[in-house]
């Protein structure tokens, strides 16, 4: 899908969510004019393709009849030529569930939510209501699994939205938003959710006035180079020596730090630092890790990003994986290296060069040509 078709589909999209179950009218007039501001510039719609690329779009969605033609259509006089208005057909249908059916699993499933908001009677969600109705015909006879176990087993054979296993649709946003339309639980569906386990390690080395230093590292090869320094004692050139070592893996990290307690019985009294890569994702963590646990002493390990820094040269990457860039967080990382400016201003060109500094930077070789 280019540009083109990305933009017409997204603005068609956003027009059937809020339309309703009533076809509106569509004017080809106006929508050439939203996809030649969306694009920015009615040079970049030439370049990518123009009307020509519009009127071929048009009759795709003809064809997938989500426009259809007036009854008395006027032309709109370009080549090739398409009618001045359409008719945009409703994505949702009134009542598009059978009644005999919606009756039938009334019995066992709260499905007020559908009966409130017809235009989400929608096939994929039926055809999922479906298999959790059978289950439920004989809950009592199922055990209690994991909730991936039990996602696997209901929708193995189901339509899912993209990129969704059928193992993790449960834990996913689709699923979970799913059981809230039903009022479903893990007890209804006879599953328990299996935490992430919680991996840390304790430093024997410590000294004793760092006794409360954590450091948490979103990286495992990181995690095991930097606890095996620590287990034999090695020349430690990362500021304060931590007690704790806790890893996380990616996003999961937002979980991890819910068990610090078993670490420490008061965990907001720890000093917590925190090292990912230098890229949008590894900052957009620690932000967002920031705000979940505000009651947490959580800072950036800054010694870590200053070592990252000095093998900018050798060791950046260009961010080639989509990710999430919130412009916003350099400010806010612009605070976090106030005292490390020379480091912050690093960062900043690797952020506005889209590149990156993977945090396996980090390992015996790379330290070792620091030490001497």
């Amino acid at each position: 899908m280019n540009i083109m078709d990305k933009i017409i589909s997204e603005i068609i999209k956003g027009r059937r969510e809020k339309q309703g179950n009533s076809k509106h009218i569509l004017r080809i007039e106006q929508l050439e004019k939203e996809v030649v501001a969306e694009i920015g510039s009615l040079t970049k719609y030439e370049e990518n393709g123009g009307y020509r690329k519009l009127y071929d779009t048009v009759m795709c969605l003809k064809e997938q009849q989500v426009l259809q033609r007036l009854a008395k259509p006027q032309p709109n006089w370009k080549k090739p030529q398409l009618d001045e208005t359409y008719w945009l057909m409703p994505k949702y249908v009134s009542n598009e569930w059978n009644k005999a059916d919606i009756a039938k699993v009334m019995s066992y499933l709260d499905i007020g939510f559908y009966l409130r908001n017809k235009k989400y009677q929608t096939k994929d969600d039926w055809e999922k209501i479906e298999m959790l109705y059978e289950f439920l015909l004989s809950k009592d006879n199922h055990p209690v699994v994991s909730r991936e176990e039990r996602s696997l087993m209901l929708f193995k054979t189901v339509n899912l939205p993209k990129d969704i296993e059928p193992e993790k649709f449960l834990s996913s946003k689709y699923g979970q938003k799913l059981l809230n339309r039903l009022n479903l639980s893990s007890e209804d569906l006879r599953y328990q959710v299996v935490r992430e386990p919680f991996h840390y390690w304790e430093n024997k080395y410590y000294p004793m006035q760092h006794n409360r230093e954590v450091l948490v590292i979103e990286g495992l090869s990181t995690y095991e180079t930097l606890k095996e320094m620590l287990s034999n004692d090695l020349p430690w050139i990362f500021g304060p020596v931590p007690r704790y070592l806790i890893w996380g893996e990616g996003y999961r990290i937002h979980n991890t730090l819910d068990y610090l307690h078993e670490v420490d019985k008061n965990p907001e009294h720890l000093t917590i630092r925190y090292t990912g890569d230098i890229d949008y994702e590894g900052f957009n963590i620690y932000v967002e890790l920031k705000n979940r646990y505000k009651e947490l002493n959580l800072s950036l390990a800054h010694p870590f990003y200053s070592f990252l820094v000095s093998y900018m040269d050798e060791f950046s990457v260009d961010i080639f994986k989509k990710q999430r860039m919130k412009e916003k967080y350099i400010y806010f990382l612009q605070n976090e290296f106030a005292e490390f400016e020379d480091t912050f201003d690093r960062i900043k060109k690797l952020w506005d060069g889209g590149k990156r500094i993977p945090q396996e930077c980090i390992n015996h070789e790379t330290i070792l040509k620091k030490g001497r």
